[in-house]
């Protein structure tokens, strides 16, 4: 296979070679003329084969890199490597959970492409131009290493349009699903909603949190803010929890709430679910009880640079009004998912609510990707999942 050629500048090799898989406009010398989205062959200053990536000189990351060795690529490097991913995943997961990410993206070296996998039908997404051009090939793939039940598309992004691409509605391309599809994870029952739901259908991100909770939650009263569809409850629950509230503004959302406590065998009571906007419940201070545990995972406030300083009042703000609502020994449990937040960053936010909040309080641990999400050292960027353990003393 012959491709076009884009050579680094001296010394810019280095975060290459360490892992990282971007390379940056001004780390390139003059490239020929390469058609966007095209497959190139990228070398050292002095000549040495570095790899295999997509092209996109519209984009500040004009390179992202697909493989490191010399090869095609096409429907078998995609099975193969998608289906020495899923082996890994699975050797890292408990045997009762059969929903997980397949494939994170540049942090599993295949850059713009997820993959998650609910039991048996598999969702995927594209949000680079690169990897747009060799869906084909995808799909294929993941028919050859899966043949699974359903194949489900959801380039419903908006960071598609950092690519030049318009996002796409969800499409099934293979199978029939009706848009839930059932999993477990640690044993509990989920739904996951591949067509309509948040991200691919489910936080399948915050399941090592959802086993922190069901640890903590002996004997204690729990509010569950920014809920989606209750799992956080749920676990809860399952954890011993005296009750769990879940308060989100998606009506759809917890609607499935009854569903997930159902399946798990739960008794679906009255006052289970609210309906409001959880800033404005906590301004005005009106949560349903005061909770021995709070758990506050919000969406994203920060998905660019130049929102980083907004976000940052906003997460200090967020959780200074959930540190007023606990009583001592009341845990608060929460998360950030703000790429553009980094993890020191979030502590020190934490701090500084804690200090307006006028609360004592102490970090009883804190976590970050699970094992299907993984952090490459040499890949910051790709960091995004915080979450803090607090107790108020």
């Amino acid at each position: 296979m012959s491709l076009p050629i884009c050579s680094l500048k001296p010394r810019r090799d280095t975060p290459i070679r360490a892992g990282h898989p971007w390379i940056f406009s001004n780390a390139l010398q003059t490239p020929e003329k390469i058609a966007a989205g095209a497959l190139v062959e990228v070398r050292s200053a002095e000549g040495e084969f570095l790899g295999i990536g997509t092209f996109n000189p519209k984009n500040s990351i004009c390179v992202r890199l697909i493989s490191r060795e010399k090869r095609d690529i096409d429907t078998s490097f995609f099975a193969e490597k998608l289906s020495a991913l899923d082996s890994r995943k699975r050797s890292l997961l408990s045997p009762d959970t059969t929903g997980y990410r397949i494939c994170h993206a540049d942090a599993d070296g295949l850059p713009g492409l997820v993959v998650d996998r609910y039991q048996d039908v598999i969702v995927f997404q594209i949000h680079t131009l690169g990897m747009d051009l060799l869906r084909s090939q995808v799909l294929t793939a993941l028919e050859q290493a899966f043949h699974p039940q359903a194949i489900v598309e959801r380039s419903d992004l908006e960071a598609r349009k950092m690519e030049g691409l318009q996002p796409l509605p969800p499409q099934v391309h293979q199978g029939d699903v009706d848009g839930v599809v059932a999993f477990l994870e640690n044993g509990l029952n989920f739904l996951a909603d591949v067509l309509h739901g948040q991200k691919t259908g489910f936080f399948l991100d915050q399941r090592d949190t959802r086993a922190l909770v069901r640890s903590l939650a002996k004997d204690k009263s729990v509010v569950n803010l920014f809920g989606y569809t209750g799992a956080f409850s749920v676990a809860a629950l399952m954890g011993g929890a005296k009750r769990a509230v879940t308060i989100d503004v998606s009506a759809p959302a917890l609607a499935v709430v009854s569903r997930h406590y159902e399946l798990n065998g739960l008794q679906v009571q009255s006052g289970d679910t609210v309906q409001a906007d959880v800033i404005d419940l906590l301004r005005s201070g009106s949560l349903p009880f005061r909770p021995d545990l709070l758990i506050c995972d919000p969406p994203a406030f920060a998905k660019t640079q130049e929102r980083a300083a907004e976000a940052a009042r906003a997460y200090i703000g967020l959780n200074q009004k959930c540190l007023e609502q606990l009583g001592g020994g009341g845990i608060l449990i929460t998360s950030s998912c703000s790429g553009r937040v980094t993890a020191e960053e979030f502590r020190n936010l934490l701090r500084i609510a804690a200090g307006q909040a006028r609360k004592k309080v102490q970090l009883l641990s804190f976590h970050e990707h699970p094992v299907d999400h993984p952090q490459m050292l040499a890949f910051p960027e790709g960091w995004y999942l915080k979450t803090a353990v607090l107790m108020v003393l």
